[in-house]
């Protein structure tokens, strides 16, 4: 959420209507045209934040932004791990693949034993 977003999220929470009081929701059900028309109200108990009641609508809004973001994280991430590699790509395949395979174990093998027989 840019800081645009966050703005007119403050904004539009702060506007009259979007928060009810504790007393108020137990006692009436007014509200519940409120939440459908905004989709969030905040539950204040005195001054303080006591909850937030979310709409379907919004709560499913939000579960796809934060998919759209965790798969953006994903992306980036994925792509920072190639960026990270750099010229150590060499895609091999078949019996290339095979053979380096074979290769490097023996290798991590060998490196393995003489660490157990005391770096002889």
């Amino acid at each position: 959420m840019d800081i645009k977003e966050r703005a007119e999220a403050l904004r539009e929470i702060s506007t009259p209507g979007s928060r009810i009081g504790l007393t108020e929701l137990s006692r009436s059900n007014a509200w519940r045209k409120a939440l459908e028309q905004r989709g969030l109200l905040e539950i204040v108990d005195r001054a303080d934040a006591a909850g937030y009641l979310v709409s379907v609508d919004s709560l499913n809004e939000m579960l796809d932004v934060i998919n759209a973001l965790e798969s953006e994280v994903e992306r980036l991430t994925i792509q920072q791990m190639f960026t990270a590699r750099g010229d150590k790509e060499q895609w091999e395949t078949g019996s290339e693949l095979s053979q380096s395979a074979q290769e490097s174990l023996k290798r991590r093998k060998e490196k393995i034993h003489a660490f157990l027989d005391g770096g002889r």
